[in-house]
Parts: C-alpha cells; structure tokens; sequence
C-alpha cells in the first residue's frame, strides 16, 4: 500500500512538472528588436508598448528599441509626437523596421514654388524642412504667423527655437536665450521700434500691435550693443512704425494688453462627477469586507491603471494598509512602464510617503536614463525623505549641467529655484562651501510658486490664470500651438513647468485647466499640482493634487488661493 501512495506522489509531482514546463513555454520570452523611422529618418522617443500590457519602451536616438515579449504577444503599438498611431505585429527572428506617417493634422500648409530649395534641420523627429518647425529659420515671426489666440507677447515668443520662459503669464514674465543659461545668466534686451529698452515691456505688449518680431543671439548681439547685448536682443517693430512721431511713452500705452477680462463662471473640479461607474459600485459598500469582495470582482473584470488609482483612494477610508496594497499593484504590473509609474509616484507623494517615492523615481530613472526631469524629481525625493546631501549634489549637477549623456538646460532655471530653497531651509546640513555666492544669499523667496508636472509630454491642455483683478492669462500647451515646445519635451525628458506669482497684486486667483487630448483608457495622463505658499521662508507652506486629466474635459477650476 505504501508503494502505491509514493508511485502516486511521484506521478502528481511529474504531472506538476510537466505543467509547470508547458506554462513556461506557453510564457517564453524573447526580445524583439528594431528600428522606428519615417521618411526623413530615425524618431528618437518613440513609444513601444506590447499590446494589451503595460509593457513599454522608448526608442534611442537612432530610432532603435528593444522590448522584452512572450510567445502569446502579437502586437506592439508604436506611438510618437506627431505621427500616425500604428499597430504593428511583431516580427520575430530579426529586426523590425517600422515606419510611422506625419500626423496630417499637424502638416503644415504646403504651398509648392517652382525652383524651391528647401534647407533641411536635423531633429529628434527625422530630418525637418526649417519652415515646417513652427518659427523662422532667419529666427522671426511676422504678423502673418500671429494668431487670435496668442494673448501675450510671451505667447509668440514660446514659439520661436532656444527662447525659455520663467514666471506667471501676464505678471512680470521674462526671458532667457536657452543658450545662454548660467548661474549669472544674462536677460535679453529689447529693442522696440529703435529704443532699447528693458525686456519687463514685454510685460506691456499687446500681439495685435506688432508686426514683427527677430531674435539676436550671441557674439552679434554683444558686438551691437555691448555689455547690455550680452544675453541677446529680441527687436520688435510695431504696426505704429519707426516712422511714428510718437514718444516711447506713448506707444507703451497705445500697446497694452486688451481684451483678457475675465468673464466666465467655470465649476470647482470638486463638484464635477468624475466617478466611474466601477467607483460607483464600490461606494455602496457598507462595510469593508464587502467592498473588498466588490473590489476583487471587478479587479477580473479590468486592470487600468485609474481603476486601481480611484480604488485605492477609495479605501484609505477603510484601512490604509489595504489601500496602499491596491496602489502598489501598479508598480507589480507595469514595472517598465514609466508613465504608470510615475502616476503611481504622484500618488505616493500626494500620501507624503516619500520612502516608497524614492524607489519608485529611482526605477523610472533606470528605464530613462536619458531623462532630464528624471534627476529633479529624484533629488527632490531624496530631499523631502530628509537626505539633503543627495537632492543637493542631484540639483546642482542640472543646474550647472553636469550629467553625462544628458540635456538639462530646459530645467535648468526651475532646479536653479529648487536648490536656492534647499540651500535657504537646509544649508547646515549640506556641503556648501563651495557653491558661488548668489546660491547662498538670503533674499531667496517667491510669495506663491506653482509646479505642474504630467505623466506624459506630448498632451494637449490649456492652464487658464485668474488674477484678482479679473483679468486671465493663458499658458497653452497644444501640439498646434506649442510644437516646438512638445517636441524639446519629448526629446529632453520632461513634462513640468512652474508658474510664480511674486510682489502681485494681493487677492484672490483662481487656477483653471482644460484637457484637449483623447487618451485610450488603460494608461491615461495624470496631473500633479503642487502649489507652495512663502517659497524659501521657514514659513513655507506646500500643498499637493493629483487628477486624472480625463476628468478636465471641460474647463474647471482646481484651484482658489489668497495672496
């Protein structure tokens, strides 16, 4: 008898084996390999993902990518910035070569000239006609190429190459030629129909005025006018002319900002209905047991990411352990999908759990290595989590532009600000010593400072600002309107932007957002705002939100505050 029960035994263990040996070649994995191109080249930051996973890569600079698939895996979809969306079936054995469409809604208007000689640019998009870029290649706009929606000068000047932007749309903005950020960069001056000016009058500017705009950059600029062309020139001719027997004075006055009341009644993101119809299932649980059992039914149903994201949320009132569970599955099942885990970063963070953030930042670092932005929100882990040295060495490698192999000028003045405030909150517990002077001095604060952040570059949205005096101001972020700027996102890693409100008119603002982009619902953008009250002050106060940007289709507000 017992001979029998161990020839019994050792039948169900070859049985075990014998399964688990079919499971594992049903699951072998290969990596699949190949280049992402159009016609005029190689796209650098191409988006691979297997479909129906959360498995994702980007593509190099030289368009090439490899992705780790299972035998069961038919499918990749390849997407990227002004292209066509494609799905392509995997090709095994050797290299895939797949190449994308341009976008025909983004094509710019073609018009055909006998005898044309196009000049072309190299790009992280394919080798670019210089006139399809959205500026000038002789770095100027003319009044043809300014629209009804471009409500400030700083508007039109977002489009133009190596131009970056700090501060509030409306209040006190400026600007820095791209190549000329240093610790002691050097402003651009402005010369408005002749006079050389200040650039704070671009504060003043109305876009309906003007009738062109030319940058100078460089040597030429410094030779021009001397030390106060060291940073560049921006010249801007208006429609009153040269010619115009008018004083400065008057044509300031003549070309303020018109037309931006603010007029709307626009609804708090609070009290828009944005539950799914699954969240909605599990609100009518009355105890915990029987939410959980709602929970683990739909869970076989779907695995989206804002699924476990607002299931999560939904349970912190239940026991947090539990929540913290359900959030954490992101990171189980989409471990190489950055834009997953950063949404899953966001919502760490947002819960003030930056041990786990750390972790997080440092796999979506791993997985992008080329990133810029990657390296700021590591450092500024480190620093909330309390490891001041490291945020500190971190911030001052971006600022000064010290990563091997990687771009960091486009946040250069943004990480410039985060190292000022670490080193005016937290000097005594780093090495200092040996950071110029201006870091360390104490006049560093900004009365309201705002930081948007999105999982996800190249997505179409419209931040709307409210000042109390009821004027708004527009800073938009479309594929349309802000190409250049989408594309230096995609190809340098970065999807942030801070807004600042300092020495304002005191009152109350309201913050706006619209989304415009259509998303498939698996994996879709999440927006963090972090807005922080005394910036740089012992006083200083932060406060941190999370949302879906699914839930702004229509314009709402998602913010109120009081300078």
């Amino acid at each position: 008898m017992k001979s029998v029960l161990i020839s019994g035994t050792r039948l169900l263990v070859q049985l075990c084996l014998l399964l688990s040996v079919s499971v594992l070649m049903a699951q072998q994995k290969e990596v699949i390999t190949g280049v992402v191109k159009n016609v005029d080249g190689p796209i650098q930051g191409a988006v691979i993902t297997i479909k129906n996973t959360f498995n994702e890569t980007v593509t190099n600079q030289k368009g090439e990518f490899s992705i780790t698939a299972t035998q069961d895996d038919t499918v990749i979809e390849v997407a990227s910035f002004a292209m066509e969306y494609q799905e392509v079936t995997i090709k095994r054995g050797a290299p895939m070569t797949i190449v994308l469409e341009y976008d025909g809604q983004l094509l710019d208007e073609v018009v055909i000239k006998a005898k044309s000689k196009d000049k072309y640019e190299e790009t992280p998009f394919g080798r670019k006609k210089k006139k399809s870029l959205g500026y000038s290649s002789g770095r100027e706009i003319t009044e043809a190429d300014i629209k009804d929606t471009d409500i400030t000068v700083f508007d039109i000047l977002r489009k133009m190459p190596g131009v970056q932007i700090f501060g509030l749309p409306g209040f006190n903005q400026s600007i820095l030629f791209t190549r000329n950020i240093t610790i002691t960069s050097q402003p651009p001056s402005v010369v408005l129909d002749g006079a050389l000016l200040d650039q704070s009058i671009l504060n003043s500017i109305s876009p309906s005025e003007i009738s062109s705009i030319k940058l100078l950059k460089g040597l030429a600029a410094t030779l021009r006018y001397g030390q106060l062309g060291s940073g560049g020139i921006i010249f801007i001719e208006t429609k009153l002319g040269k010619g115009n027997q008018i004083t400065t004075e008057e044509k300031i006055e003549s070309l303020q900002v018109k037309g931006n009341e603010y007029t709307q009644i626009t609804p708090l993101l609070e009290s828009v209905n944005t539950d799914s119809d699954k969240l909605l299932e599990l609100k009518k649980a009355t105890t915990f047991e029987q939410a959980k059992a709602i929970f683990k039914k739909q869970e076989k149903q779907t695995t989206t990411i804002p699924f476990y994201i607002e299931s999560s949320d939904y349970f912190l009132k239940w026991d947090k352990d539990y929540s913290f569970k359900i959030l954490s599955t992101i990171a189980r099942i989409a471990p190489n999908n950055a834009k997953a885990l950063k949404a899953y970063a966001f919502k760490l963070e947002e819960r003030g759990d930056y041990k786990k953030v750390i972790n997080v930042y440092t796999r979506i670092l791993a997985l992008r290595p080329e990133s810029a932005q990657g390296y700021r929100d590591l450092a500024l882990a480190y620093q909330t989590n309390g490891d001041y040295e490291l945020a500190f060495t971190l911030l001052y490698q971006i600022v000064y532009n010290t990563i091997p192999n990687v771009d960091t000028t486009a946040i250069q003045e943004l990480a410039y600000n985060e190292l000022r405030n670490l080193l005016a909150l937290h000097k005594t517990k780093v090495s200092y010593q040996k950071v110029p002077n201006e870091l360390l001095a104490l006049n560093f604060k900004k009365d309201i400072r705002m930081v948007f952040e999105w999982t996800q570059p190249d997505v179409d949205f419209d931040i709307q600002f409210v000042s109390p005096e009821r004027k708004f101001f527009n800073w938009t972020h479309t594929r349309f309107e802000s190409k250049t700027l989408l594309q230096d996102e995609v190809s340098q890693g970065y999807a942030i932007k801070e807004h600042i409100i300092d020495d304002a008119q005191p009152g109350s603002w309201i913050v706006n957002i619209e989304f415009l982009s259509n998303e498939r619902p698996k994996n879709p953008t999440y927006l963090k705002y972090t807005v922080f009250k005394d910036y740089g002050l012992p006083s200083q106060t932060k406060n941190t939100k999370v949302i879906a940007m699914k839930d702004l289709q229509t314009k709402v507000t998602i913010d109120r505050f009081v300078n």
